[in-house]
């Protein structure tokens, strides 16, 4: 059995959930409290950060690094032969230029969701200690606009699904597995949020939900 720590808003997180899905893998969740982290701590030895898993003794951080361990554990077709360059290349990529935009457009959302005052206040203090003081606000007053780029980054991939199920074409790969967890920390925050930048995202999500096996 493999056990995720996660927050439930975390892309990074989201998208290691959807490949267990899709591996049909067992595994339980652990959501871990925002401003206590004592368990995920003791169990990577300090690190405070989600995604993380332990399986059999193994504990795995970092999400590229455990879809690379999970892929070892079950017979899959997902990085297929001769396409390993543009997977990976598209996973990388939504967890860059794509994540740097849409956890903008998403933050404002998840802070929103929190019960607990005091993990409201922390979330944001943890985005203005980088980002700058008020940028949550900021980030809620110019969606518009971050909207409007996230419409450019996706376009590719927008037409790409005007003519196919899949990011590469007709068989699902982790390039759409990634990308369905940056779309799912989205939906999280607003489910409103996913159709302004296009169905075709939404319509994406619940394909992919549809289609795990577990």
């Amino acid at each position: 059995m493999i056990t995720l720590y996660r927050f439930p808003y975390s892309c990074y997180a989201l998208k290691v959930q959807f490949l267990l899905d899709h591996l049909g893998l067992p595994y339980k969740v652990r959501d871990v409290p925002f401003g206590d982290r004592d368990e995920l701590i003791e169990v990577t030895g300090g690190r405070v950060m989600v995604p993380a898993i332990l399986h059999e003794g193994n504990v795995v951080v970092e999400s590229r690094d455990i879809f690379q361990y999970l892929l070892t554990l079950s017979k899959n077709d997902l990085v297929p032969a001769g396409m390993e360059a543009a997977v990976w290349a598209y996973l990388d990529w939504t967890d860059s230029l794509l994540e740097d935009v849409l956890f903008r457009i998403a933050s404002p959302g998840i802070a929103e969701q929190f019960t607990k005052p005091t993990e409201k206040a922390l979330f944001i203090f943890i985005k203005e200690r980088k980002f700058g003081m008020g940028c949550v606000s900021e980030w809620q007053r110019t969606r518009k606009e971050l909207i409007d780029r996230a419409k450019v980054l996706l376009a590719p991939t927008l037409e790409t699904l005007s003519q196919s199920d899949y990011v590469m074409g007709n068989r699902l790969t982790i390039a759409d597995v990634s990308l369905a967890g940056h779309l799912a920390m989205v939906e999280y925050a607003d489910p409103t949020l996913l159709p302004a930048i296009s169905p075709d995202l939404q319509l994406l999500l619940s394909r992919l939900r549809n289609s795990a096996k577990g």
